[in-house]
């Protein structure tokens, strides 16, 4: 197979996953009876098309040297170690050159960029949990807030928050307060901080594809959803589900945190009432999902 014909199939490819797909994929309704393996299959879709965007370009600077795509790379590999990476350029190999590195020096400018202003947007909220919070008693292991609006959240971290208010105590019961205590602490063990970095990233920079725009909200909703199944296998899931009817209101949120009341309020009250809201079964076919569309480029470079 030609390397053009292969970059133009590659190309097709990372059309359909960032666009009908993810379209599609935010859609369907079966994501919700497996949040964690729903929330991998999301980015295996975004992984997939940015390896295969690179495959695409890297594909076409690499067909002049007639040894397949693996070992045009090696050839381009070691020109760029002999100090000729540019001998023998033509215009669409080039082009295709350009698409590669550009795209990987962005994304990976892009990670460090936000990596790096999360960061100090959760240190700064650190120091002012330090500042305002109180000694007064509280749940295990949280932080508490002098103030009368019901506020619940977890900051993300090396050293996760679990921050509430007074005004959560005052609201809730003992059960719904656990609750949500461990709907907060599902977020802290789960590194659900980590998991929405890489999209809050492409969320700034690609906003007109829509991946970009669906992927980020989508797979949010999904991490509340894996947080409530968290609190839900420690206590009464209807104690929860009581405690976000309660709270849905709250609005004093950073947005550096994750909130008990963040999102799709009624959709998670919903499940949580429903004994079916988890399957096995779909795990298992949104994880074989996640598998194949990451290996729908990789197979298709190796092979050529």
């Amino acid at each position: 197979m030609s390397l053009y014909i292969a970059a133009a199939l590659l190309s097709a490819i990372a059309f359909v996953l960032v666009g009908p797909m993810s379209v599609r994929l935010a859609r369907v309704p079966w994501v919700t009876q497996s949040p964690r393996a729903a929330v991998a299959l999301w980015q295996s879709v975004g992984l997939s098309a940015a390896l295969a965007t690179m495959g695409a370009g890297l594909c076409v600077a690499v067909e002049r040297f007639h040894a397949g795509f693996i070992g045009g790379v090696s050839d381009l590999f070691d020109g760029l170690v002999d100090g000729h990476p540019l001998s023998g350029l033509g215009l669409p190999d080039a082009l295709g050159l350009t698409l590669a590195a550009d795209l990987g020096v962005v994304v990976l400018g892009v990670a460090i960029s936000v990596i790096v202003r999360t960061a100090k947007a959760r240190a700064r909220h650190r120091r002012l949990l330090s500042l305002v919070s109180t000694d007064e008693p509280r749940p295990s292991g949280t932080v508490m807030l002098d103030h009368a609006s019901a506020v619940a959240y977890c900051l993300p971290g090396l050293r996760p928050r679990i921050v509430i208010s007074k005004g959560t105590m005052g609201l809730l019961g003992s059960d719904e307060l656990a609750a949500v205590v461990a709907h907060e602490r599902g977020h802290a063990i789960e590194r659900h901080g980590l998991v929405m970095l890489p999209l809050t990233g492409v969320a700034d920079l690609f906003r007109w594809v829509p991946y970009a725009r669906v992927a980020p909200k989508a797979v949010a909703g999904l991490l509340e959803m894996a947080a409530d199944d968290h609190a839900a296998r420690h206590h009464d899931p209807r104690s929860l589900a009581r405690a976000l009817v309660s709270m849905a209101t709250s609005s004093i949120t950073p947005s550096c945190a994750f909130a008990i009341a963040s999102g799709a309020v009624p959709q998670r009250v919903h499940r949580l009432l429903n004994e079916g809201r988890s399957s096995k079964r779909v795990a298992c076919l949104a994880a074989l999902a996640a598998g194949a569309v990451l290996a729908i480029p990789l197979s298709l470079m190796v092979a050529l």
